[in-house]
């Protein structure tokens, strides 16, 4: 990896620009990423907003772009999956897309705040819209962070503070395995609808057409009445 590091860095100042790393993943991995994809690569790795990486973080680097990479694949057919008529989906799929991807951790004010930034608001979202969200996963700490500061509850008699916080935990947790079940759920009927699709496509290219039965009815007589010619001929 650094043998291909050391191309790029034609300086030799152990540093390349976000550019050369695009190109560089682009041919370790063809046809990588977006540059996009790159950018928020950089920024998962240092923190904020990179346009130069070290060569000492070269293998981080990569690794995450792995990440990003497969899971763009899983992406993008489950968004085909998702998918209307006009290539897009909507954008109550979306955040159905969003929850699966990030689960547990999926953040609703993050989702919130890309969907009241649109520019056209309920209009069909496309995939490069939302494909470096989507990989862009929230950790667990960011997940609390957004937690609401609330007063702790009352805790009833013969109850201790521990089974209260338990309960909470399971009951967030049912819903959260709701979301992903009634997904997964919506996803699989969509598998079944294209597959029998597939099917009647399929039957519909291998049934003969009505054509091609008359023209080799025609060419058997044809055939037959040539044959008792010659019969003839040589009585």
């Amino acid at each position: 990896m650094e043998i291909l590091f050391d191309r790029y860095d034609v300086t030799s100042v152990g540093e390349i620009s976000d550019v050369d790393l695009f190109s560089l993943y682009r041919e370790l991995r063809p046809p990588g990423v977006r540059t996009a994809q790159v950018a928020a690569a950089l920024e998962t790795l240092y923190g904020c907003n990179s346009d130069t990486l070290y060569k000492l973080d070269i293998e981080h680097a990569i690794r995450e772009l792995d990440r990003r990479y497969f899971l763009l694949q899983d992406l993008e057919w489950e968004y085909k999956c998702l998918a209307r008529r006009d290539g897009l989906i909507s954008e109550e799929d979306s955040r159905l897309l969003f929850t699966a991807t990030h689960h547990p951790n999926f953040s609703l004010r993050k989702f919130q705040t890309w969907l009241s930034g649109r520019v056209l608001k309920g209009s069909g979202v496309p995939f490069n819209e939302i494909d470096v969200l989507l990989c862009n996963i929230p950790t667990t700490d960011e997940i609390i962070a957004e937690l609401p500061s609330v007063p702790l509850p009352e805790i009833p008699l013969g109850r201790s503070s521990t089974t209260v916080i338990t309960d909470k935990t399971k009951s967030f947790a049912r819903q959260k395995k709701l979301e992903k079940l009634s997904y997964l759920r919506k996803l699989q009927e969509l598998k079944a609808k294209r597959s029998d699709n597939l099917k009647q496509r399929k039957k519909v290219e291998t049934s003969p057409k009505p054509d091609d039965t008359a023209s080799v009815m025609h060419f058997s007589f044809y055939f037959y009445t040539l044959q008792m010619l010659l019969s003839c001929t040589l009585c």
